[in-house]
């Protein structure tokens, strides 16, 4: 089970989502203004084990100013994020972090950590 496309496709399940598309890419025209605003959804850690998996999970907001990459993140994206336990293979959930989180270049995101404990079939 692939613990980011999970959480990639409960969010682009949504309807509040809608305008917001979540994706494991950064859309290659993302500097432009009609590509943004978007999530990306990127494992950056976590333990295995039997039966369990505990993947730390990274959701970014990108969006055209800051305000809206929070607005978002708060908003919309981390009430969803926390009812990810409606899905059977979800047992929990914790939220390690949500921090502004801009490009090198300044474009503007956010950052939601959250780690699961996902049911395994190993």
């Amino acid at each position: 089970m692939n613990a980011e496309k999970l959480v990639m496709d409960w969010l682009n399940a949504a309807p509040e989502l809608k305008d917001y598309p979540a994706s494991f890419e950064v859309p290659a025209e993302s500097s432009a203004t009609d590509r943004i605003p978007f999530v990306t959804v990127e494992r950056t850690g976590g333990s295995e084990g039997w039966f369990v998996s505990r993947p730390l999970i990274a959701v970014q907001v990108w969006a055209a100013s800051r305000w809206e990459a929070s607005d978002v993140a708060q908003r919309l994206v981390l009430p969803r994020l926390k009812r990810i336990v409606e899905l059977p293979e979800v047992a929990d959930w914790d939220i390690t972090g949500l921090t502004d989180f801009p490009m090198p270049d300044g474009r503007p995101r956010y950052q939601i950590l959250i780690q699961l404990t996902v049911k395994t079939d190993e």
